[in-house]
């Protein structure tokens, strides 16, 4: 057994969580400019190339322990052939009372436009003894020795308790420890100098006090002292004697605790950050003939923050605070704030680094992210501000300009002066205005910031342009040197075409033609379409009526005669079904679909064939109708633009931005008419998004918008800000550019009092490096309290090899904010690759617990196939998939679910096509999707007026969601002696519910010969209820079935089993499933519900639902921002009978039947609309009106909720709350009929339990008596047996179970258990005291321990893990971050 436990290995990979430290090394000038950066991150060290923008390596420095700070030193710089050189350094890492001493070394090896460390190594020096009290702060020390020729480096260290002890490097022994004048315990303290005679310290105590303080020396004889090589105590006590610590003065003023103090690099002044939002800084002077006392100077106070104030730093010209509140603020000496910087998410931002050489700004927090910024050099203080129309275009610049006739108009401006309408980029350097007055110019901007201005054309009439855009050609599509394209409208209602060619010295006008487009005042917008080209322009009007003219060959004419007459001809209206103009359109040509948003936030699609497109014929105008449409996909916002994209073959994705500040996702599927939400990211940086930057949907790298009076560029990759110009708004005419790497290229122009402001830059990509950059990978800003494995398992099922070999792995996360993210790991040097925000809870309720629903159940349909299903078409769910949910609970009984999308390629089906053959090997993740990504399907919370007063109705279940128009029929509650109190408290509660949802478990079960899925989820709440809900797929309708009584604790674990039933024959024909749920309470116990009539009950009901008639409000989540999915979140009424809704109460008849017709459904109907001729030609408000109508009758005559009592329950399991609890697969017996559990649990009483249960069925005759519950209790030796037998009245069937095996450990873990999971081989476990610890079942199903592994993972709440092969599984811990463990055989 020894020799086998040696075989188990337990590895730790990287910690993603709050980054706690930050230090730079710096490089030789002559080398690189830009230095290295060393993050202490949980307890890792992390080592990044700022020029690279990458990770180079990670090291693992302690066990347990936060890395708190980083220091360094260069000892080495070798050059050895002409491009590699050699660097030594010493670096110091210290967290609570530990300090370790690492010498990193590394080689360099530099080429004309990079640099690359190759052959890192950190090797431990040595190992401090631990400290008393917590190290603050270290400082490396030179020549403390009166000898300079043995002058030796010492490293001192600060402690908590306002002590310094000084360490020699080469000997490895104490020389000095020496305790400050004022003894009191400190927040914080900094270090500076270069020697002991220099050196000054700096301690912030917890009376919101700063003490300065010095070593002063009465002897030189130290020198001595060091040869005697004495031990630690007596060299301690010498030193004493010869050293005194001096007080310098006393800093106060702060009102808070102190948590951050920096040192100027002369040591002359201070700032201090502190728990009061503030920051100060000091001027310290220490007077020449005293050398007692000095005197201080207490300068600005920087206010700014509106939370606690983290870290700081200082330099020469500026200083950096960061703070609580997610801002990084960057200040002048004066006191004056000179910038903000808010990209972090989450608590706050723990630690911000400046490098004054290189102009950088490093910021990193709870949310995992390292992000730099180089500042400005107006703001680093380098140079001095730029001077707005002197500056000159050296790649970055800003200039002001005028139209040419604006001059005529001096003053303020009046009805007849001329000023600009609209103004459009063509490329970095040219740009296309439009006046008031008619006129057409085209700008071009030099590089020493001059402006070149030509008048182009005037439009007839010399009316005002009302709307304007731009179609550009590349050089490879030029006909006839006609490259920009320019369609003007007037208030006139005509259209103006203007053909330019603008690559030419001079801009040459090659056409020009105008017909009359649409009534005067009418025509508010006009578009071109890239997809199209030019010979088709879109124009609006007011009523959402969009037009489609087709242009004669302009180029072609204008080749032959320039002063040829040129037509346009109207071949098509599209007229929108809401009547609201049309502000932005796309079209896929191959598809032949036309996309528009409109001034409400509304989406519609049209047909556009390509017969029409094609057609020369001069046959009447077509009218279009809509084809689907898509209501208040931004709320009431407009919808800024809509980027069209070609997912396969009959199948379009659509990508819209709105003024809500949200990047919306599409699809629409042409062969099902079908359109589809699938996900919304929201840009909380962004007010209003203008467009994005994407080659197609799954890349989306870059919104352009505003946020307030600002314009912004937003990297969405790394989350952070590009750019940032104060303008004064969107409703200002502007333009911008982006280029492929908008950080280097970009441009922005806006007026403002008749003035254009043109700020441009534009740089090589070998001129200057990219930033801002985010070196880590952005994460959960809070803590997570649930985690799971995703997985697909038709790709397991079709993996080659037949079990989950590869390594890399998807992860869902719920965390504190109500997010839910999805990140992927995979081994190597970072080994998150990628994390994505799936969405959040409603009002950002906090996440409480996950399940993950891939596997899908059948039962039987008994001949009968369900109405309205067989036949019902949805994207939702494929003919040819199973449908996989993710689904997420908590705070404000929120229930969100989403939905996993398959899709796969055409080069994934060849790459499993082969491996099938066995032509290839099959690298990609096994079970994985490698671009995996889930379209939200559901969300289902309490109304406003929904309050829990309803409980006298149905006992114990939250109802939510429901009206009370119907209360005339009441349920008998199953707690008459707490009925009093129950309403009391209820009424109390009425126009608040502050419940939250504890745990989740569910399954999905489809009906066969239908289309019908319906996903069963058992949700717990914290007013101790436990209710049965079921999710029917494809409608997205949610139906209240049962509530799980009785609970006289609220209950924090859920697991179920599903168990297939079959006869007893040669043939086991099946005849269903039984559902168990399991549960685990506040009270230590552990209890068993049978579910599984209420699963029949509910199918057998639905085939008198006809699904058609409801309608589905929840169109989109909401985003709380104003939008409320465009629809109105409506409850429908409910009627609750007498009889339960397959309720197993045991004083239900034999021959009772369940005549109820419908159940509870909580939202909505189905998205499809009646038929394509009533979308078309019918207002959808009016058509949804009349589905409502015809589906609320039905719904009326819904049952009562029953109630489901448990089959067993196991009393103080645990000695309080059951905080975990796992279930393993099945296991099937020999006899096929036997099956077998393991159930594990953990609580706050540190302890694990286990135990096994035994699940038989037995046939028997229908005809005999009926068979009543009964136990028997044995106990042999350790192992305690129970046994009953439970009927079910709709099966042919009864089974038996039989507990065994119990067994306890009860110290397993030294603080409260979190997390549990077990295969039945294995149970993994994780607690507060930041172990893992792997225990293998043995005989009489006791559990060894085998293994354990410290974390770190602070506070850890959640664990989850996945068998990759035998004895190889994956572990996954969460809390205050998320880290992954492998556990195998050696």
């Amino acid at each position: 057994m020894a020799e086998e436990q040696r075989n188990w290995r337990l590895h730790s990979w990287q910690y993603l969580g709050e980054i706690s430290a930050l230090c730079f090394l710096h490089l030789p000038p002559h080398l690189s400019s830009l230095p290295y950066l060393l993050a202490g991150s949980g307890s890792q060290v992390l080592l990044y190339d700022l020029k690279a923008g990458k990770m180079i390596q990670s090291f693992h420095v302690f066990d347990g322990i936060r890395v708190h700070g980083i220091a360094c030193s260069l000892v080495d710089c070798r050059e050895g052939s002409s491009s590699t050189t050699t660097f030594s350094y010493k670096i110091v890492v210290y967290g609570e009372k530990r300090v370790k001493i690492f010498n990193l070394r590394f080689e360099l090896e530099s080429g004309p436009q990079t640099r690359q460390a190759v052959g890192v190594d950190l090797s431990l020096v040595h190992t401090l003894p631990k400290f008393s009290h917590w190290v603050l702060d270290v400082l490396f020390l030179e020549g403390y020795g009166s000898d300079l020729d043995e002058c030796r480096q010492c490293l001192a260290v600060g402690c908590s308790n306002n002590a310094v002890c000084l360490w020699d490097l080469s000997s490895s022994s104490v020389i000095l420890e020496i305790q400050s004048p004022d003894r009191c315990l400190l927040y914080s303290m900094r270090l500076w100098g270069n020697n002991l005679k220099t050196l000054r310290i700096a301690s912030g105590t917890i009376y919101n006090e700063i003490i300065v303080w010095k070593v002063t020396s009465q002897t030189s004889l130290i020198e001595d002292h060091m040869r005697s090589s004495s031990l630690y105590s007596n060299s301690a006590g010498n030193q004493s004697l010869q050293y005194n610590a001096v007080h310098i003065c006393t800093l106060a003023g702060h009102e808070g605790s102190i948590f951050r103090i920096m040192w100027s690099s002369d040591g002359s002044k201070l700032v201090s950050t502190s728990d009061d939002r503030s920051a100060r800084i000091w001027t310290t002077y220490e007077e020449q003939h005293d050398s007692v006392s000095g005197k201080e100077v207490i300068g600005p106070v920087l206010f700014g923050h509106n939370a606690r104030v983290w870290d700081c730093c200082i330099s020469n010209s500026l200083i950096v605070t960061a703070g609580e509140d997610c801002t990084c603020r960057v200040w002048g000496l004066d006191g004056k704030q000179i910038q903000v910087i808010k990209e972090h998410i989450g608590r706050g931002i723990w630690r911000c680094l400046y490098d004054p050489n290189s102009s950088l700004l490093i910021t990193a927090g709870f949310d995992s992210a390292i992000k730099v910024h180089q500042l400005h050099a107006s703001v680093s203080g380098m140079h001095k501000k730029h001077d707005g129309a002197k500056d000159r275009f050296d790649g970055e610049g800003i200039c002001t300009t005028c139209i040419p006739n604006s001059s005529e108009h001096a003053g303020l401006i009046n009805s007849k002066s001329e000023y600009v309408r609209c103004l459009r980029f063509k490329c970095e350097d040219t740009l296309y205005i439009a006046t008031n007055h008619g006129y057409l110019y085209h700008a071009r901007l030099s590089k020493t910031g001059n402006v070149k201005w030509t008048e182009l054309v005037r439009v007839t009439g010399e009316v005002p342009v009302i709307c304007m855009d731009l179609l550009s050609k590349d050089p490879s599509e030029y006909s006839c040197g006609i490259n920009d394209w320019i369609a003007l409208g007037d208030g006139k209602g005509s259209m103006t075409i203007v053909g330019v060619n603008s690559d030419v010295g001079s801009p040459e006008v090659g056409f020009t033609f105008t017909w009359t487009a649409g009534n005067e005042r009418q025509l508010l917008g006009t578009y071109w379409c890239k997809s199209l080209g030019c010979r088709y322009v879109f124009t609006t009007d007011p009523r959402g009526v969009l037009k489609l003219w087709r242009l004669s060959d302009a180029s072609l004419s204008a080749c032959d005669d320039s002063g040829r007459t040129q037509n346009a001809s109207l071949i098509a209206e599209f007229s929108s079904c809401y009547g609201t103009r049309i502000m932005c359109l796309d079209a896929s040509l191959e598809e032949e679909v036309l996309v528009c948003g409109d001034l409400r936030g509304n989406l519609v699609l049209f047909p556009l064939s390509k017969g029409l497109l094609l057609s020369m014929s001069a046959a009447s105008t077509v009218k279009i109708s809509p084809l689907n449409y898509f209501k208040g996909a931004h709320g009431i916002s407009s919808v800024s633009s809509i980027s069209v994209f070609r997912l396969s073959y009959n199948q379009v994705e659509i990508c819209s931005t709105g003024a809500d500040g949200c990047i919306c996702y599409f699809e629409y599927g042409k062969d099902r008419k079908t359109f589809e939400f699938i996900g919304m990211k929201q840009v909380k940086e962004l007010s209003s998004i203008q467009s994005v930057s994407t080659d197609d949907l799954a890349n989306c790298n870059y919104a352009a918008g505003f946020a307030s009076t600002d314009f912004i560029i937003w990297n969405l990759i790394t989350e952070a800000k590009v750019l940032q110009i104060p303008c004064g708004g969107w409703r200002r005419p502007h333009s911008y550019y982006l280029g492929d790497v908008p950080e280097t290229k970009n441009c922005f122009a806006y007026v403002k009092d008749d003035i254009i402001h043109i700020r441009r830059n534009w740089m090589l990509e070998s001129e200057k490096e990219i930033f801002p950059q985010n070196l880590h990978l952005q994460f959960h800003g809070r803590e997570m309290h649930a985690l799971l494995f995703v997985y697909e398992d038709v790709l397991g099922q079709r993996n080659c090899n037949g079990g989950l070999l590869d390594k890399s792995s998807w992860i869902a996360t719920g965390c504190e904010d109500g997010t839910v993210r999805l990140t992927r790991f995979i081994p190597g040097v970072e080994n998150w690759s990628t994390s994505k925000l799936l969405g959040e809870h409603v009002g950002g309720s906090a996440v409480r617990s996950m399940c993950f629903v891939s596997k899908v159940h059948k039962i039987s349909s008994d001949g009968n196939s369900l109405p309205g299903w067989r036949k019902e078409q949805s994207i939702v769910v494929n003919d040819h998939e199973n449908p996989s949910l993710l689904i997420s609970v908590g705070a404000k009984r929120v229930l969100t679910s989403w939905l996993l999308r398959s899709r796969s390629d055409e080069k994934e089906e060849k790459d499993f096509q082969e491996c099938e053959n066995g032509g290839k090997d099959h690298k990609s993740s096994v079970g994985l999707s490698p671009s995996m990504s889930f379209q939200w399907l559901s969300s289902d919370m309490p109304t406003k007026s929904s309050n829990t007063n309803r409980r006298d109705k149905i006992k114990g279940l939250p109802q939510s969601d429901v009206t009370s128009s119907n209360n005339d029929r009441k349920s008998k509650s199953a707690f008459p002696e707490k009925e009093e109190a129950e309403s009391k408290h209820c009424l109390g509660n009425k126009h608040e519910d502050d419940w939250r949802y504890l745990a989740v478990t569910a399954f999905l079960v489809k009906h066969e010969g239908s289309r019908l899925y319906v996903c069963f989820v058992v949700v717990a709440c914290s007013d101790a209820t436990v209710a049965l809900r079921a999710l029917v797929l494809p409608h997205r309708l949610w139906f209240d079935i049962a509530v799980l009584v009785p609970t006289s604790s609220p209950v924090l674990s859920l697991q179920h089993v599903v168990i297939p039933m079959h006869l007893p024959s040669e043939d086991k024909t099946k005849i269903g499933s039984m559902y168990i749920v399991i549960s685990g309470a506040t009270d230590g116990s552990i209890a068993f519900w049978d579910i599984t009539k209420n699963v029949e009950a509910f199918f057998q009901w639905a085939s008198i639902l006809h699904a058609e008639k409801f309608i589905d409000y929840q169109k989109r989540p909401r985003t709380g921002r104003g939008s409320q999915g465009g629809r109105q979140w409506k409850s429908l009424n409910r009627i609750v009978s007498e009889k339960g809704f397959g309720g197993n109460s045991a004083t239900k008849k034999a021959d009772d039947e369940d005549d109820s017709k419908l159940p509870h459904a909580t939202c909505g109907i189905s998205t499809k609309l009646l038929d394509q001729e009533s979308s078309t030609k019918d207002c959808p408000q009016a058509a949804n009106g009349a589905l409502i109508d015809s589906g609320m009758e039905n719904i009326n005559s819904s049952p009562e909720t029953s109630e489901v009592r448990p089959i067993h329950v196991m009393k103080n399991v645990h000695q309080s709350g059951v905080n975990c609890l796992h279930v393993s697969d099945m296991d099937c017996q020999s006899s096929g009929y036997d099956f077998l559990f393991h159930v594990v649990s953990g609580g706050d009483d540190q302890a694990l339990h286990c135990l096994r249960f035994c699940l038989s069925l037995h046939s028997r005759d229908l005809d005999s008596h009926m068979w009543y519950p009964e136990r028997t209790k044995s106990t042999i030796e350790t192992e305690s047996t129970e046994t009953f037998t439970h009927y079910s009245q709709n099966q042919t069937h009864n089974y038996q179970i039989v507990f065994f095996n119990h067994h306890r450990i009860t110290s397993a873990h030294s603080s409260a258990v979190k997390g549990i999971w077990t295969d039945g081989t294995w149970v993994f476990s994780t607690g507060l005291d930041q172990r893992i610890r792997c225990w293998r079942f043995e005989e009489q199903g006791k559990l060894t321990e085998h293994a354990h592994l410290i974390i770190s993972v602070p506070e850890p709440e959640a664990l989850d893990a996945r068998a990759c092969s035998r004895n190889h599984y994956q572990i996954a811990v969460a809390g205050r971050g998320m880290q992954m463990v492998e556990f195998s055989t050696t």
